[in-house]
């Protein structure tokens, strides 16, 4: 009888830690915290990274969640083999930025098999629909489409355009070029470069428009798929006596709308600019929140972003922006 008694509550036992499952794992650590594991691109990628990076640390930090962020680094493998290590510290969310739109499956999969909630942020992924519990992202492919309509609203007797694309493969980069080049296909425009720039990045921008005007290409439109691509590229014109803007031979879009940006648009240095808002921070908070209450979250959410024009922008825009 002793023996069967010991027995019944050896199996008592291993029920009641079954039963203990992830959604447990914030008051089981004894400080109620819920712990959220973030997989970054790079610390300093861009102004806009940047902001981004600031709006998660601040909103997580006024919700009371505990913040694990990593960083790829421009490395997608790392970012991989970084967001596995957070669900093997048993993280209670986990949020991926991916440098990179494919090849999370197996992530996905593990945290799954974990029960980790998998959220998307910023960038959507490669991912059915049954790996993920939600994304809020922005769509890219529409981002672009607002550039090319507007574009085509400029009626320019020509347009020669320079794509300069960012980084290969993630999904800013895929949307963005595919609005571009289905643009320019669908109304006869000509793209005379396309290049993505590794990490985004200035530098590289600027010389990539350097060697085009040293080579003899010539060019009417500036595509650049991030705020910091389209600075470059202005400091190469500039350099060469290229003038542009509202009032000048080129005309320059630009994506991210940074605030530093907005100025360049008021001054007519960017003929637009189109939003892409990187305070992620607080609606992943709020879906957090729901999810940690039971309630039910939309899947599949895109953020509402703007775009602003050289004509039409105001100094009460530039000041309102937080970024």
């Amino acid at each position: 009888m002793k023996k069967l008694i010991s027995l019944v509550l050896v199996v008592a036992v291993i029920f009641s830690l079954a039963a203990c499952g992830k959604k447990d794992a914030a008051t089981s650590k004894g400080d109620g915290k819920v712990t959220v594991g973030v997989v970054q691109t790079n610390a300093n990628e861009s102004d806009w990274r940047t902001a981004n990076t600031k709006s998660f640390n601040e909103a997580f930090e006024e919700a009371g969640f505990e913040i694990k962020m990593v960083f790829g680094e421009g490395d997608h493998a790392k970012q991989i083999s970084e967001a596995q290590q957070l669900i093997q510290e048993e993280v209670d969310y986990l949020v991926v930025l991916g440098i990179q739109a494919a090849g999370w499956e197996d992530v996905a999969k593990a945290a799954q098999e974990a029960g980790i909630p998998f959220i998307m942020a910023d960038r959507k992924l490669d991912l059915d629909e049954k790996l993920y519990t939600a994304m809020v992202c922005s769509d890219f492919e529409a981002e672009g489409v607002k550039a090319v309509e507007w574009l085509k609203s400029q009626a320019l007797s020509e347009n020669k355009i320079v794509v300069l694309g960012g980084e290969t493969g993630n999904s800013a980069q895929i949307g963005r070029s595919k609005a571009m080049e289905d643009g320019a296909t669908a109304n006869g425009w000509e793209i005379v470069f396309n290049q993505n720039m590794k990490g985004w990045d200035e530098t590289l921008a600027k010389q990539a428009v350097a060697d085009l005007i040293a080579g003899g290409t010539a060019f009417n439109v500036i595509y650049a798929e991030n705020d910091n691509m389209a600075r470059g590229a202005c400091a190469a014109m500039d350099a060469a006596g290229i003038t542009y803007g509202k009032d000048g031979d080129v005309k320059v879009i630009a994506f991210d709308a940074n605030q530093w940006a907005l100025k360049l648009v008021l001054e007519g240095k960017f003929n637009l600019d189109v939003e892409c808002n990187p305070l992620h921070g607080p609606r992943i908070v709020e879906l957090i929140n729901k999810l940690e209450a039971g309630e039910t979250v939309d899947q599949n959410a895109y953020v509402t972003e703007d775009m602003f024009d050289c004509t039409t922008i105001t100094q009460e825009v530039v000041d309102a922006r937080s970024y």
